[in-house]
């Protein structure tokens, strides 16, 4: 899809794309090989550069280029593209107003890996450095300043975030409202929430219990794990109204298999917790 946008150039909007591709200029390469593009011939001399440097930047595979000119409801356009290069990553903290990053999971070519405080958190940083195009849920306002300002680590500039990809869709609400939307189930962990994670990580230091810590790690697992699913089930929405939706039309995976399993005992003490008033 990336290659049939034109809306990252400067002066293109969502009206004058529609109208190109109407016109059959479907590619940058059509634009550029057309004698006379459907537009001004100083607006075909100002566009003409920018798609250049769109293909030398799509050969050398450098997503944050185009991440630093696409609007944020349009960053979708970066998959299917980079899609094999995506990483899908979730954080916990100890919900303090000055927070402790307790865990952060990151699902990356198919990989589930996992980091938590005190352990290994400072591994992350190199293997974020190998992700292209990072997908969250309302990570532009969480998880990314986060890692940023209290970890010191640098995130990939181009971010797609589900939360303002779904609601461009009409699907509003958190993670676990999407979720549902698209028929995602959390089994065990139903009921389990951000709240729940914190309590899981006070509990996990109160009593060193290895599987209090497992059933943290399968909650911020599974987080990362529906991003996936739900940015095939997005990014088949978006493509519908477009030319080439029959073209592109992106297979919705099935949910990866959680490497940490919940435990039972854990989960229904902490729902019993956040049913009831916290002190």
């Amino acid at each position: 899809m990336l290659g049939n946008s034109f809306c990252h150039l400067p002066g293109v909007g969502p009206k004058s794309e529609s109208s190109l591709w109407d016109a059959g200029i479907h590619t940058w390469e059509d634009f550029l090989c057309a004698a006379r593009p459907p537009v001004s011939a100083a607006k075909a001399a100002s566009m003409r550069p920018g798609l250049e440097a769109s293909r030398e930047a799509l050969d050398a595979g450098d997503a944050d280029w185009f991440a630093a000119r696409l609007r944020t409801a349009n960053s979708w356009r970066l998959f299917p593209h980079f899609l094999p290069h995506a990483g899908y990553l979730d954080i916990e903290t100890d919900g303090e107003r000055d927070p402790v990053v307790t865990a952060v999971a990151l699902y990356h070519q198919g990989r589930v890996t996992t980091y938590v405080h005190g352990r290994n958190m400072a591994d992350l940083e190199e293997d974020l450095a190998r992700v292209k195009v990072l997908v969250t849920f309302n990570g532009k306002c969480f998880d990314v300043p986060i890692i940023e300002r209290v970890l010191g680590m640098r995130c990939p500039k181009a971010h797609v975030d589900l939360r303002f990809v779904l609601k461009s869709l009409g699907v509003a609400g958190g993670l676990k409202a999407c979720e549902k939307r698209f028929g995602l189930s959390r089994r065990e962990l139903d009921g389990v929430d951000g709240w729940s994670a914190v309590l899981l990580w006070r509990e996990f230091e109160r009593s060193r219990r290895e599987n209090v810590l497992e059933t943290l790690l399968a909650y911020n697992v599974a987080d990362v794990l529906s991003l996936e699913v739900l940015m095939a089930h997005a990014l088949d929405e978006l493509l519908l109204p477009t030319p080439f939706a029959a073209r592109k039309s992106v297979a919705i995976p099935s949910m990866a298999e959680n490497p940490f399993a919940a435990d039972p005992d854990v989960v229904e003490m902490v729902r019993g917790v956040v049913q009831r008033p916290f002190y």
